[in-house]
């Protein structure tokens, strides 16, 4: 459940695609169009360009904890880019903003026709509050391309980065821990996901949940959006793709 908080969401949205049906359901399909800051869910394009750029050369080439102050504790530590997607270390990917600059930034985004397309608010930030914005449909462009090998980067990237966004069995996992998911999975599932939490920038709050699930010969995308006037639970959306999934038997 979504929580006390449920009664300030703004809106919210849950896409679920079949891969190969062309079946999309959309829950309501009012604000699937709607764009809002994607915050975490960000770092998924940003690692492909990162690894695709060369600034980082895999998945556990480490980068240095510099000892400054952290929002969460798993944060205070070296990183290499497996556990920086997997807890979602903002610090990490501002030094990989760093290391593409402001113009490949740009380039990427237009190369992966990714939301509004606009880093123009600040290299480091941009993506947390700031100018870019994504909707829950085009959230689902993207992963269609980057599942169907479609993506303008390198395989090898994009392989990487498939890689690990895939979730140990019943939980999603980020900064804050592991938050039970669907479970029990059926023992096919195999679930790939990114959380993104944080402000839009117009004082509203947003949570998100992105991802692929693969079971057997079938598999799906999906897209969960939650936005509030109000004080949000960090798994608002994380819950409501479960009762979506759930709900479509995609993981019972």
């Amino acid at each position: 459940m979504i929580g006390p908080a449920v009664l300030a969401v703004t809106q919210s949205c849950f896409i679920l695609f079949q891969i190969g049906s062309g079946e999309v359901m959309r829950n309501p399909s009012s604000s699937c169009g709607m764009r809002v800051s994607p915050q975490s869910t960000f770092k998924v394009p940003h690692a492909i360009a990162a690894l695709d750029a060369g600034v980082i050369p895999d998945e556990r080439a480490v980068v240095k904890y510099d000892g400054h102050a952290v929002d969460f504790p798993v944060w205070g530590k070296d990183h290499d880019l497996a556990s920086a997607m997997r807890y979602s270390v903002v610090w990490f990917f501002q030094e990989m903003a760093r290391r593409l600059g402001a113009e490949r930034e740009k380039k990427f985004l237009e190369t992966f026709e990714y939301g509004n397309r606009d880093s123009s608010s600040g290299l480091t930030t941009f993506w947390l509050g700031g100018s870019l914005k994504i909707s829950p449909e085009e959230q689902l462009a993207f992963l269609q391309k980057l599942y169907g090998g479609s993506l303008r980067a390198s395989s090898r990237a994009t392989g990487i980065v498939r890689r690990i966004l895939v979730q140990p069995s019943g939980v999603v996992v980020n900064a804050q821990g592991e938050h039970p998911f669907a479970r029990p999975w059926p023992a096919d599932a195999v679930v790939s996901a990114k959380t993104g939490s944080g402000p839009t920038g117009d004082g509203r709050a947003v949570r998100w949940l992105v991802g692929h699930i693969q079971r057997g010969p079938k598999a799906w995308l999906f897209a969960s959006n939650v936005v509030s006037d109000g004080d949000l639970p960090p798994t608002a959306a994380i819950a409501q793709a479960e009762r979506g999934l759930i709900e479509a038997h995609v993981l019972r």
